[in-house]
């Protein structure tokens, strides 16, 4: 398990965030009210909601996921509308009910909301300890995740799931021996609730994971072993031996093509989604090497939704724009560039791209050196919510940048 270092680290770690779309607290989970405080109110059903904290004034909206904040966007356009930023989700009220839209799902996605005003929060206190589980998820085809929470001594819990493609970000909740556990999170492109009976051994039974209102599975947890296997065991893409290259739109709509025959420099093809916030997280730890490697380029190669509607590209396009205008991105103009390479499919992404066998989940991300032939290649990416995990994640792409592919993953 955990211990006290490790909790020092993920909260120096969540201070480093805030690009574009978040910027955290002040590290101990104080809020600085600025407003009516209260929580947006998700219902997945009659019996089941999620309460995502926030301050909100008429011309200002800030939710917060533990010590991550997302500033909302009033929108130009509609009265009442609140845009996320870089996900394109949309929350529009009458008054204090209205109803958060999934653009990004086909059909008229959405899911009912309230803005409750509270009382203001106190300060969060101390944390008492620090658990972790692994934890499975189905039963059929089950698949596996690694639980880290931070329980202080009123019983808050923040943390995260890792898993072998991905984390689940900033979770936030309780974990008490009457309530058991409950965790949630909100980014816009995602609506996550974890629920689940605390006995006292620290087994969790009776698991339910939801997302959104349209999928839910179980899980059950137990206190993760110091030699329990990696969870990245198998889930790794591999090189076929094919140069890398990649051909699509730039963001003004014309084609492009490129290959890394003649590339100088170290080149990194991030194959994302816009609607993807493991995505977005990889893109912040991106942006610091960026200011730390002169030499470096980024290739951010967008596999998008919705392609096959009305106007799907042109709104793609548009949506990886603002994208690319809230990672601020043109501040590497020439260096980072944007194409559209395909729709929300990893066989699509995996069909054109030749030079990687699979992707097993956006992002996958592959470093090109010019005097190396065999790229490195790294499959998901586990975020700063997750802590000494997003430690091995920053180190493994330090020493693929300074020293070239010295491992698979």
């Amino acid at each position: 398990m955990l211990k006290g270092t490790a909790f020092k680290a993920v909260s120096t770690l969540f201070l480093m965030a805030g690009l574009g779309l978040c910027s955290c607290s002040d590290g101990t989970g104080t809020r600085r009210p600025n407003g009516e405080e209260g929580d947006l109110v998700f219902a997945l059903s009659d019996s089941v909601e999620v309460r995502i904290p926030g301050t909100k004034t008429d011309s200002t909206w800030t939710l917060h996921n533990g010590t991550e904040s997302i500033h909302l966007l009033p929108s130009d356009t509609v009265d009442g509308c609140w845009m996320v930023p870089v996900f394109d989700g949309t929350i529009c009220m009458n008054g204090r009910v209205g109803e958060w839209h999934d653009v990004l799902r086909p059909g008229h996605y959405a899911v009912p909301v309230e803005w409750q005003a509270t009382p203001a929060p106190a300060d969060m206190k101390p944390h008492a300890n620090t658990l972790s589980w692994r934890l499975t998820f189905g039963s059929d085809d089950p698949w596996f995740g690694d639980l880290t929470l931070h329980q202080t001594s009123d019983g808050q819990a923040f943390g995260s799931i890792s898993t072998a493609t991905g984390d689940f970000r900033f979770l936030h909740g309780q974990l008490s021996d009457s309530a058991g556990l409950i965790l949630q999170t909100f980014d816009g492109a995602h609506l996550f609730r974890f629920s689940a009976t605390s006995l006292p051994d620290g087994t969790l039974l009776d698991g339910v994971f939801q997302s959104g209102n349209h999928y839910a599975t179980s899980f059950t947890g137990a206190y993760l072993a110091e030699n329990a296997p990696p969870l990245s065991e198998g889930k790794e893409a591999s090189w076929t031996g094919e140069m890398a290259a990649y051909s699509g739109l730039n963001l003004d709509g014309t084609p492009v093509q490129w290959n890394a025959d003649s590339a100088k420099g170290t080149h990194i093809l991030s194959i994302m989604g816009s609607w993807c916030p493991n995505c977005m997280d990889e893109h912040r730890l991106l942006a610091q090497l960026m200011n730390r490697h002169p030499d470096l380029t980024v290739h951010t190669l967008a596999f998008e939704r919705g392609l096959d509607r009305d106007g799907g590209v042109e709104k793609a396009l548009n949506r990886l724009n603002r994208y690319a205008s809230q990672m601020e991105v043109d501040q590497w103009d020439g260096r980072w560039t944007f194409v559209l390479a395909g729709p929300a499919s990893k066989k699509a992404a995996a069909d054109s791209l030749a030079f990687v066998d699979r992707v097993v989940s956006f992002p996958t991300t592959v470093v090109i050196h010019e005097n190396h032939q065999e790229p490195w290649i790294h499959t998901g990416f586990n975020g700063p919510a997750t802590g000494p995990a997003y430690e091995v994640e920053v180190a493994k792409f330090n020493r693929a940048i300074n020293a070239g592919p010295t491992e698979s993953r």
